[in-house]
């Protein structure tokens, strides 16, 4: 498992240098302190380390949307939505330079793209969470019944990837204290509209 995570991260770090194009699994497997063939061991292709890579950064935010749906009817909406926010800003600003980097290869991307909808996987599945939660709060009446719920996620989740966007683009650091700052003036205007 030390290896796995070694070359793991060691790829994470060939990809956020090099892009996923001009990422070889020599220089992985360099990086991470083992043969080529070893990582071949734990991994197929230089595709699946990047979709492990992905599912890595992931997680939590996934962690985030699957315990959404229990909290309708409890807590606020609000704090429920600022949860939302920040497992969305969280894992945006750690995957955006990776996911940026698919786009680049455009046969990857369709691979990775019939995958996700074989599945039923994909960043749709985030905004139709939240949009279900939002549904589920006008039927209980804490949400506006006249507010379009995929517009509220989309508006959710688009305003977290903006700001991660620009932050990565710009190449600057985020205090924490500016991070929350930007989860309540998002969550203050939005809740303008929400509220029943």
């Amino acid at each position: 498992m030390e290896l796995r995570n070694r070359i793991l991260a060691a790829a994470e770090q060939v990809i956020l240098v090099n892009g996923l194009s001009k990422t070889t699994t020599k220089e992985i497997a360099r990086i991470a302190g083992c043969s080529e063939g070893s990582l071949y061991n734990h991994f197929q292709s230089k595709e699946d380390l990047f979709m492990q890579v992905m599912k890595g950064h992931l997680h939590g935010f996934l962690e985030v949307l699957f315990k959404l749906n229990g909290h309708r009817g409890t807590r606020t909406v609000r704090e429920n939505l600022a949860e939302v926010a920040r497992g969305a800003l969280d894992y945006f600003l750690l995957s955006i330079l990776i996911t940026a980097s698919m786009f680049t290869e455009p046969g990857f991307l369709a691979r990775h793209r019939e995958g996700f909808q074989e599945r039923n996987e994909g960043p749709h599945r985030a905004n139709e969470i939240v949009t279900a939660y939002v549904r589920a709060e006008q039927k209980l009446g804490r949400v506006n019944a006249r507010v379009n719920p995929r517009s509220v996620a989309d508006l959710l989740l688009g305003g977290c990837f903006q700001h991660a966007f620009h932050l990565q683009f710009l190449g600057k650091e985020e205090p924490e204290e500016a991070r929350v700052q930007f989860v309540e003036q998002l969550l203050m205007t939005l809740m303008i509209g929400l509220d029943a």
